[in-house]
């Protein structure tokens, strides 16, 4: 299932996933006033046309969330009511709610810059390598990774938005898929490893 592959991409997809994790550990446990630090990093995340354009209809697939994540901190929050009345949110909340979107969003910009610079075959790849550890407990690392290169190909290819109860009614494709399902291994690089120490050492500054 897996094979060497010399000529790989610019970026080793298991080093990008696990700095990934990390990029998202530090964006949790940051303080608010650094918050802002990494906002740069997502700036610099997005820096290609294809990122931002990702990065974009992920917010926009997203859009109930936000609404449903700011009314939730704003009314559930106890503090300074926003203005006189008892359905009033408060500022507190208001606040409160804007941080929590504020982090989610730089999570995002790093996943779109994530799916933008690999292909589902090659993140199965990267977690198939993560996931090798576990097999001692029992994981099945193959069948996970196939698996998610299944569903990651499946999304990439969902029809376009439209009314859903048609797509409730629609008949269920039962395709067989692949036979065989081929995911290279790439060699990590120097860049790679640039790359993740520069994410734990963002990790490092949060956490200082």
């Amino acid at each position: 299932m897996a094979n060497p592959d010399k000529d790989r991409r610019e970026y080793h997809p298991a080093v990008s996933i696990l700095s990934w994790l990390v990029f998202a550990l530090a964006v949790e446990l940051a303080e608010p006033s650094r918050l802002l630090w990494l906002s740069f990093a997502g700036v610099v995340l997005l820096a290609s046309r294809l990122s931002f354009r990702r990065f974009v209809s992920l917010v926009w697939k997203a859009r109930w969330l936000w609404i449903a994540l700011l009314m939730l901190y704003a009314w559930t929050i106890p503090g300074i009511l926003l203005f006189p009345s008892e359905y009033s949110p408060t500022e507190e909340g208001l606040a409160a709610g804007s941080l929590r979107i504020g982090r989610l969003l730089l999570l995002l910009a790093a996943l779109a810059r994530l799916l933008t610079e690999f292909s589902p075959q090659e993140l199965a790849a990267g977690i198939y390598i993560l996931a090798r550890p576990l097999e001692k407990i029992g994981l099945d690392a193959r069948a996970l990774a196939v698996r998610l290169a299944l569903t990651l190909e499946k999304v990439e290819h969902l029809p376009k938005a439209g009314n859903w109860l048609d797509f409730l009614r629609a008949p269920v494709n039962e395709g067989n898929g692949p036979e065989e399902l081929t995911l290279a291994i790439p060699v990590a690089g120097l860049r790679d490893n640039l790359i993740f120490f520069a994410a734990i050492a963002m990790l490092g500054v949060v956490l200082a």
